[in-house]
């Protein structure tokens, strides 16, 4: 693999999948905690943040729909994800046909736009279609196989990491962490695979320790 890809583009394209599945992901979790901090427990707001494993630095929960969605000021915010994603595509345009960037950055607009309306996360569904528009691009558009798997790679981790924090089935856990093998096993050099080798351990207890699983799947990454 490093023959054919140097180190930071690896890095670039690792976190390409990652950033935009978190996007994709959260704006999904989004939809179905915003009725429960509006209208059930406005302070539910302080759950999602604790799932979502960001700091809650947010005065109310007006103030975390507006910020985490938006504000390009808080490095975990949704807009800022979709910024680092565009960056890192942006680098590897020569990798990355022109027609999948374009998705990217038709996200990037689109959710700035949705900013300067104070949209709420319902109206951020044409975000959620540009970014199954990019991945289906990425298979039909990107024919080397390490690049693509590259970004497939970081776009299961995060799935994994994701359903972890909310709390899914553990056969829907094997089932995401069984395709990310496929992936980490493809690009061997790039990931640690002894230590993915102790998290499927780990995880073989139904009751496996989450904080531990999730510190696990962050140093998977060794380039």
């Amino acid at each position: 693999m490093l023959a054919a890809i140097s180190i930071t583009k690896a890095e670039n394209l690792f976190w390409l999948g990652r950033y935009t599945q978190r996007v994709y992901t959260i704006l999904h979790f989004f939809r179905k905690h915003r009725d429960m901090i509006i209208d059930v427990d406005t302070n539910s707001y302080q759950t999602l943040c604790y799932k979502l494993g960001v700091e809650n630095k947010y005065t109310s929960s007006e103030d975390f729909l507006y910020r985490y969605l938006f504000d390009r000021i808080d490095g975990n915010s949704l807009i800022s994800a979709l910024i680092y994603a565009y960056d890192n595509v942006i680098v590897r345009r020569e990798d990355i046909k022109s027609e999948t960037l374009a998705y990217v950055e038709m996200c990037v607009r689109e959710m700035e736009r949705c900013t300067a309306k104070n949209d709420d996360v319902y109206e951020l569904r044409s975000v959620t279609d540009s970014l199954m528009a990019f991945w289906g691009s990425v298979d039909e558009r990107i024919f080397r196989r390490d690049i693509r798997n590259m970004i497939k790679a970081g776009w299961y981790l995060e799935t994994v990491d994701l359903h972890i924090r909310f709390d899914y089935s553990y056969d829907r856990l094997l089932q995401l962490l069984e395709r990310l093998a496929r992936h980490l096993k493809k690009e061997e050099k790039a990931f640690d695979q002894t230590l993915f080798l102790e998290l499927r351990q780990e995880m073989e207890n139904p009751a496996f320790d989450k904080l531990r699983v999730l510190g696990m799947l962050e140093r998977l990454f060794v380039l």
